[in-house]
């Protein structure tokens, strides 16, 4: 059962909020390049400076920033959320709600099994499901699975691609890249060329950083 929880306050800043003892702050950024500038995050929001992520019940929302910087021929742009997600717990980022592409999911779909030859995909967002587990000595293990809700005429639902997971462990406080459209993976790059198209933008990558009190 899915939870909503609201970080409310206008001008609420990530680097200041509280981390709560045995929550796991994970800050994930989508840095890109493109002919034109985003004009902020697509998430749930409620009032001036509120922002509504949809979780688990053990995850915990933030709030979202935007910050972006022109020159003559292109924008430069990073776009930057956080999570606070209880130890162990699972939140879920969203990466395009709607693709405008779908044939590669409905294909990587049926190649792997996940759906039958039958489904017709109509609709197809990302996300990705962010899962830290706090560790000895200012460690933490961090696990990333991209996961896909698609519409069809057979029915909707949810997959978690679980072959393209990622797990890594990080000191706290430690950035590390773990996805781009010039990497390797296949399930992340078809994720951020969906992105790039959505947002006009290019070279997408996304770093992740998390962070324990």
């Amino acid at each position: 059962m899915l939870g909503w929880l609201v970080f409310l306050g206008p001008g609420a800043d990530a680097q200041t909020s509280l981390i709560p003892p045995g929550h796991v702050k994970v800050t994930v950024e989508f840095r890109q390049e493109g002919q034109r500038a985003q004009r902020g995050i697509d998430v749930k929001g409620t009032g001036p400076g509120g922002t509504v992520v949809q979780v688990d019940p053990k995850g915990v929302t933030g709030s979202a920033r935007v910050q972006v910087q022109e020159s003559q021929r292109t924008i430069r742009q990073h776009v930057e959320s956080f999570l606070l997600v209880q130890d162990g717990g699972e939140a879920r980022l969203t990466v395009v709600e709607q693709v405008p592409e779908i044939v590669w999911f409905q294909q990587y779909a049926h190649r792997h099994s996940y759906v039958a030859a039958a489904v017709v995909f109509r609709q197809v967002g990302t996300f990705l499901a962010v899962r830290p587990t706090i560790l000895a000595d200012q460690r933490i293990r961090v696990q990333i699975t991209p996961q896909i809700s698609y519409q069809s005429d057979q029915g909707d639902g949810t997959i978690a691609l679980v072959e393209a997971s990622t797990e890594v462990v990080v000191h706290t406080g430690q950035p590390i890249t773990i996805g781009g459209t010039d990497g390797r993976g296949e399930v992340m790059r078809q994720f951020l060329l969906g992105y790039e198209r959505v947002n006009q933008a290019n070279h997408v990558s996304i770093v992740l950083t998390a962070e324990t009190p």
